[in-house]
């Protein structure tokens, strides 16, 4: 199925960053919840909406707000729809 945003939104797609699993002095290993404090998610942009005024482009990777946009599952793959304000920078 493809999808195409509207206006000035964003499809995107969270980058997992590979970690070592921690685990603490005591032997207990620490899920990836239980680290994760960022506020902030590293997303690959896989398709820009309508709107000329965009300023990134499909295979950009990008930082946004940890609660910004919508969580949408096609194809068993989770994804956002997130507005292109809620960009807050573009990895170079």
């Amino acid at each position: 199925m493809d999808i195409k945003p509207l206006g000035r939104r964003v499809l995107v797609r969270e980058v997992e960053e590979q970690e070592e699993e921690e685990v603490t002095e005591g032997g207990i290993v620490l899920p990836d919840s239980a680290k994760s404090d960022d506020n902030f998610i590293r997303a690959e942009v896989l398709e820009i909406g309508t709107d000329e005024n965009i300023e990134v482009e499909v295979g950009d990777e990008v930082i946004l707000s940890s609660f910004s946009g919508t969580e949408i599952e096609v194809d068993g793959e989770e994804m956002k729809i997130i507005k292109n304000k809620d960009i807050l920078a573009k990895i170079e």
